[in-house]
């Protein structure tokens, strides 16, 4: 038997085949005949199959990430505008950003290093906490712990992450929550770490602007033992002077135990119903590695085993469900919100699992019953 063959659309195997190959494609061209019907009217079938798949495709992407309406896409707007409205102070202070650095003009990028940085930190990891979806998601979350008007809810919220910040704000005014808001001023890298507009100034801007209401109840310093012991003096001051310019009662002691202590109190005294916490704050994760653990989002008080010695683990000890805003790749991932990617109005969440091995398996199943080439007789003697 000849092992030559040619290839062309819409044949039969080839005699060069061996007999288990052969009796294979035999078997795939009957199962493809008997669902896309003979030769003629195969490829309209497969063409009218196709589209029908693709339209049900694209309404469980909508079912999925609906348009947003109503409150939230009020929400998601107000976030927005406040972004604008920040980005043109800046601009108007001549200490905007480079549009390379803060593509979506947000105004919530600072600088790679300055007097009041703390740490390093990852540019994509702030831009992300920038996407206005973060508010519509946190007010997702508040409902969902059963947070109402009139509810106490409380901020903790490093100078890293602005924007974070400012969604957690505009989410629970948006509910009319009480709130209590509780700074630590320093920043890492491309954070609240302007010398002329740090995290006081920026809070003061967008309250002049009318985009938010609340005043910090207190704040810390930040930094090494939310003391700030890693700054220069020069840094130092620029961030004391930031506090008396704005009025915000400083929480200082001489190690970060007292602190930590007047943080509580001053949490306990509030009682708030949840905790929202931003960053990695020294006071709020404490000085035990255990907090680490932690996973980013909503964490119960039943769920949280080891939770470190900060102010987290003290919420929850005391039964307060903690919102835990770090590790922002992870809670990306978990949200479903895209990570240093273009803001979208759309509503926050992942395309379930399911859908997605039914898309790939659709897909296989295309190509097995639509291959563009098959195997048609071959020329023996040639």
């Amino acid at each position: 038997i000849g092992r030559s063959s040619r290839v062309r659309p819409g044949g039969s195997f080839s005699r060069g085949d061996t007999p288990m190959k052969g009796a294979l494609s035999f078997f795939l061209l009957e199962v493809k005949t008997l669902l896309l019907g003979n030769e003629g009217t195969r490829r309209k079938k497969v063409v009218a199959a196709c589209c029908l798949l693709a339209v049900f495709m694209f309404s469980v992407f909508l079912v999925c990430r609906p348009p947003l309406r109503g409150a939230e896409a009020e929400l998601w707007d107000k976030a927005r505008a406040a972004q604008s409205w920040l980005w043109a102070e800046r601009e108007r202070m001549n200490i905007a950003s480079d549009q390379k650095i803060d593509p979506w003009r947000t105004g919530l990028i600072g600088l790679e290093w300055s007097t009041i940085t703390t740490t390093m930190g990852k540019l994509e990891a702030k831009r992300t906490a920038t996407d206005p979806g973060w508010a519509v998601l946190l007010l997702k979350w508040y409902r969902s712990l059963g947070l109402l008007e009139g509810d106490r809810l409380a901020i903790l919220a490093s100078g890293s992450f602005p924007g974070f910040l400012l969604s957690a704000i505009l989410a629970a005014e948006k509910m009319d929550l009480e709130l209590l808001v509780i700074p630590s001023l320093g920043a890492s890298s491309w954070g609240a770490n302007l010398p002329d507009l740090p995290l006081t100034a920026i809070i003061e801007t967008l309250r002049r602007g009318g985009f938010i209401r609340v005043v910090p109840g207190a704040a810390t310093l930040g930094g090494a033992g939310e003391r700030a012991t890693d700054l220069s003096p020069e840094g130092r001051a620029i961030l004391m002077e930031s506090l008396k310019s704005s009025g915000i009662p400083l929480i200082y002691a001489d190690t970060l135990e007292g602190i930590m202590a007047q943080k509580w109190e001053t949490l306990a005294a509030f009682s708030p119903k949840v905790i929202v916490q931003i960053g990695g704050s020294q006071a709020n994760l404490g000085t035990d590695d255990a907090v680490l653990k932690l996973d980013p989002g909503i964490i119960l008080p039943e769920e949280a085993t080891e939770a470190g010695n900060g102010i987290i683990a003290r919420a929850l000890e005391s039964g307060i469900p903690v919102i835990h805003m770090l590790d922002v790749r992870a809670l990306s991932r978990e949200a479903g919100i895209p990570y240093d990617g273009k803001p979208k109005r759309k509503t926050p969440g992942r395309t379930p699992g399911i859908l997605a091995i039914f898309a790939l398996a659709a897909w296989g199943l295309f190509l097995l019953c639509f291959r563009r080439w098959t195997l048609e007789k071959g020329d023996a003697g040639k």
